[in-house]
């Protein structure tokens, strides 16, 4: 995986409320730019939280039609003590097996928007500055002073990008957009005056720095990076504020740490024996070898799940080229189920006139299936769309209920195996329509009341139909709960 982009913020002195705070934030973000209906195929999202977890993290995957990379956005929230760490970082895992040139994606507005509030919801502090969303205006020579000594701090950790304004020439300046992009990796200082930039060249000892100048100070106080505006063609500019903007965002990816964070705690089925030598080693050796194996295994899955969204999006992208074709492999399984339902006889298949049939023979010749009097019921009830559809997702279905019912396939792998066989499958509901309507997903089963979530969708308006479905864990059973059109959520009136 390539890192693309990194931030951490880590704030002192801080609370659980503001811990609580910050997890609303990015909780109420995932709703707006990554709500549960709009993900399609290539999109997972997961999320580390508990009530008893300091970590709160928020995965999300991402593979793109046409792109050669898988991207990893990874936000998390830790209180450890009384320093509470704001991390967010990008990476990208190739897909491809072609050797071409990689270009870092450039850092999504909705990413840079919520660096924005977080900053804003709990400031946060580098050498005794709070860092900022817009540019430091200076116009005086004891402020340059002062910048000066922050560019000299051996305390600071971020880059203090430094625009001498052309105050001659009364050029605009090259950073007009302030922080932008750079929220929370660069302190942004405009130096207005000559005498701004005598106190600032005072302390500095910088040479040849005049008006038009931007200087960009690395932390530590290495060679600083230089870029002088007079000598540069007009036409040339756009293109060299990109470069200082994606060189400073490339070096905070390849420099900024990803926070140490503890395991997820253990629950009460998940403790094992502990050894004499675990409860007796209080050295901190075994910790920091615990922290690193769990960054490995954070590594391990973040790369698992690339890859496996990427096949999502492969899967749908196939399944969207078949049905381009007139509809051949839907005619296939078919001719295939008309085949076992005849016994080998070429009867038509559009003879299945009515949903009753189609659930009745979906009954005789699906073993696999466990059809709840509810589902039944509804379906029956359905008028339209193509009861030859439904028994079509139905046969499906049934072959992914094998697989699972055999070991073929874990609980995990359900949904990609639903993408193989050409089922359009959504695992989960609304969290509007669990909050408000959940009496509509509710069965009765095994003489308990179970939540049925997962859902096959097929078709739009006069030809919607929706599928839900329970999977019992223990018996390994595939229950059809329900067969019509589509239940409340959120889109429904109150």
């Amino acid at each position: 995986m390539i890192t693309t982009y990194a931030l951490s913020l880590p704030t002192v002195d801080c609370t659980e409320q503001q811990r609580i705070a910050l997890i609303d934030l990015v909780s109420d973000w995932l709703v707006e730019f990554y709500p549960l209906e709009s993900r399609g195929p290539g999109t997972t999202v997961r999320i580390r939280e508990a009530s008893d977890d300091p970590v709160f993290r928020l995965t999300i995957t991402e593979s793109a039609p046409g792109s050669s990379h898988v991207e990893t956005l990874t936000i998390s929230v830790v209180l450890i003590g009384e320093v509470l760490t704001f991390d967010v970082r990008i990476a990208s895992t190739p897909t491809a097996s072609r050797v071409i040139p990689f270009t870092s994606p450039f850092l999504p507005l909705r990413v840079a928007q919520l660096v924005k509030k977080a900053l804003a919801l709990v400031p946060s502090e580098d050498a005794n500055r709070y860092i900022s969303d817009s540019p430091s205006l200076v116009s005086d020579e004891l402020g340059g002073q002062e910048i000066a000594a922050f560019v000299l701090a051996p305390s600071r950790r971020l880059p203090v990008l430094v625009e001498v304004l052309d105050f001659e020439r009364r050029t605009p300046p090259l950073i007009a957009m302030g922080a932008g992009p750079l929220i929370g990796l660069v302190h942004v200082v405009q130096l207005t005056t000559a005498e701004a930039l005598h106190g600032f060249l005072m302390l500095t000892g910088y040479t040849l720095v005049g008006p038009g100048t931007v200087l960009v100070n690395w932390a530590g106080n290495t060679e600083p990076e230089i870029v002088r505006r007079r000598e540069l063609p007009t036409a040339s500019e756009n293109r060299e504020r990109s470069r200082l903007v994606q060189i400073i965002i490339d070096a905070a990816a390849r420099s900024i740490a990803a926070p140490r964070v503890p395991a997820p705690p253990r629950r009460e089925d998940d403790l094992f024996e502990i050894s004499i030598r675990d409860v007796s080693g209080t050295n901190d050796v075994q910790s920091e070898e615990h922290a690193v194996h769990i960054e490995q295994l954070q590594a391990s899955i973040d790369e698992l799940e690339a890859a496996l969204a990427d096949a999502d999006r492969r899967v749908a992208e196939q399944r969207a080229q078949l049905e381009k074709k007139g509809g051949q492999l839907d005619e296939l399984i078919l001719r295939n189920v008309s085949l076992e339902m005849q016994a080998g006889n070429t009867a038509n298949t559009r003879a299945v006139a009515s949903m009753t049939e189609a659930l009745r023979l979906a009954q005789e010749h699906c073993p696999f299936l466990i059809f709840h009097e509810r589902a039944i019921e509804s379906g029956e009830g359905l008028e339209g769309p193509e009861p030859v559809s439904v028994l079509q997702d139905l046969v499906r279905l049934n072959e992914v209920a094998r697989a699972w019912m055999s070991g073929e396939i874990t609980g995990t792998s359900i949904k990609l195996a639903c993408r193989q066989m050409g089922l359009d499958f959504a695992p989960d509901i609304s969290a509007t329509a669990r909050q408000k309507y959940e009496e509509d997903y509710l069965i009765d089963w095994r003489g308990k009341i179970v939540r049925a979530e997962a859902h096959l969708r097929r078709g739009r308006k006069a030809h919607l139909v929706r599928i839900h479905l329970y999977f019992d864990n223990e018996t390994q059973q595939v229950v059809v709960a329900y067969v019509g059109r589509h239940l409340r959520d959120k889109g429904s009136s109150s």
